[in-house]
């Protein structure tokens, strides 16, 4: 390892250049020279570069042994009993970053990053692994600009494996003033290599579902940038994993960001925006989260296109549309129940719509249900034993009619 080291050092230190001279076939001296034009003097050939056939590069012959040395580093960072070894060697994470941050060369700042990752997949590295500013400023430097889609990979799969761990999360969230969520969210808006944005989506809903730590939830929730960002992609990005990911990161803080939090108008932002996402139940889930809370209903009646949003997905008529539709209604059935936006509600054309069209759907509220009881009762949406029935066409009946009857006095 001492040797290798010195020849990561040492090759970047001290690189060796020399020149290389090459010439075309087609003025190399060939048995068709007898051919040649006679009056031709070689002498009168020009020395501009431009004219002379001869191509001289400079290369660099010690990197083909940095690429080396740093490919028997990433043999030995592939065994589990290495790791340890590999990452508490005096100097070998300082070369190893050394050469990702700063080595010319694609191939070598590839290998350095797949060592980084390697060592990175030891639960016993990961929290040694975040405790260091310059590895994670290097990661930051590489997932944000390196030029090479396999270094940012690799990259972008350290931090997340080291997100991965509950006792990170403050450091990364924190970490030079949210600069790995800047660059993250970076990755999520502009990087081209689905792999990437995967692993930053994927990294930003670990982070979000292993903290329990407020001041983390609000840090997470006043970045500038992720939250518009996670409701950006779930929109348009064309990776099914990215969108998949960051809805469930909007579902996960929805559950701990509530008004009057100063961001909670930024997670209602984001949930509004992202609402147009219906592949799966993450923005009704989390939309129906907010509203089981009464501090949060004043605030989204009050939210500009927020009853739009649920409006929409409440009309939702797929045939794989039930799961999402029910959570909007539920959504809108306990906002109802704040007396100081009825009015709001009441005069919101959509929101009235669908509460009638509910109403009216064919099946009766007063059949038998699987329980033996009559379908609807109980069913007020704050119970955890409602969701067995919304989806049901008497359940959604049932919200409807709950739903009016608490804007009745408006009407």
């Amino acid at each position: 390892l001492d040797a290798i080291i010195f020849q990561l050092q040492w090759g970047q230190r001290h690189p060796k250049i020399t020149t290389v001279r090459t010439t075309p076939r087609s003025n190399r001296h060939t048995d068709d020279d007898e051919n040649v034009d006679p009056n031709h003097h070689p002498e009168d050939a020009s020395t501009d570069s431009e004219e002379n056939p001869r191509v001289q590069r400079l290369v660099d012959i010690t990197s083909a042994a940095r690429i080396d040395a740093m490919a028997i580093l990433v043999n030995l960072a592939c065994a589990e009993e290495n790791k340890s070894k590999l990452l508490y060697h005096p100097g070998l994470l300082e070369a190893v970053i050394a050469v990702a941050g700063d080595d010319p060369v694609d191939e070598a700042r590839e290998h350095a990053a797949i060592v980084l990752m390697n060592l990175a997949l030891a639960d016993m590295n990961k929290l040694f692994m975040a405790s260091q500013d310059h590895l994670l400023d290097i990661l930051l430097k590489l997932i944000s600009d390196d030029k090479s889609p396999h270094t940012r990979r690799y990259a972008s799969t350290t931090i997340f494996t080291l997100a991965s761990v509950a006792e990170n999360t403050r450091r990364i969230v924190d970490y030079s003033d949210g600069q790995i969520l800047s660059a993250l969210a970076n990755v999520l808006r502009n990087d081209q290599v689905d792999e990437v944005r995967i692993n930053a989506a994927e990294t930003v809903f670990n982070m979000m579902r292993n903290t329990n730590d407020v001041d983390v939830v609000e840090a997470l929730g006043d970045h500038r940038d992720l939250l518009p960002t996670l409701a950006n992609s779930v929109r348009t990005d064309y990776s099914a994993d990215v969108r998949a990911y960051c809805a469930r990161s909007l579902e996960w803080l929805a559950a701990d960001i509530h008004s009057p939090s100063l961001c909670h108008g930024t997670l209602l932002d984001a949930l509004t925006s992202a609402s147009f996402w219906t592949k799966t139940t993450c923005i009704g889930e989390a939309l129906k989260t907010q509203s089981s809370l009464t501090q949060n209903r004043k605030a989204m009646v009050e939210h500009e296109g927020l009853l739009d949003a649920l409006a929409t997905l409440a009309s939702l008529d797929g045939i794989n549309d039930d799961d999402v539709k029910g959570c909007a209604l539920t959504a809108i059935e306990r906002l109802t129940k704040e007396e100081s936006t009825r009015s709001i509600m009441a005069s919101h054309a959509g929101i009235m719509t669908v509460l009638t069209k509910a109403t009216f759907q064919k099946g009766g509220v007063g059949g038998m249900d699987r329980f033996g009881g009559q379908q609807g009762d109980d069913l007020d949406g704050d119970s955890e034993d409602d969701d067995r029935d919304i989806r049901s066409v008497n359940g959604e009946k049932f919200l409807a009619k709950s739903a009016l009857k608490n804007l009745a006095e408006v009407l």
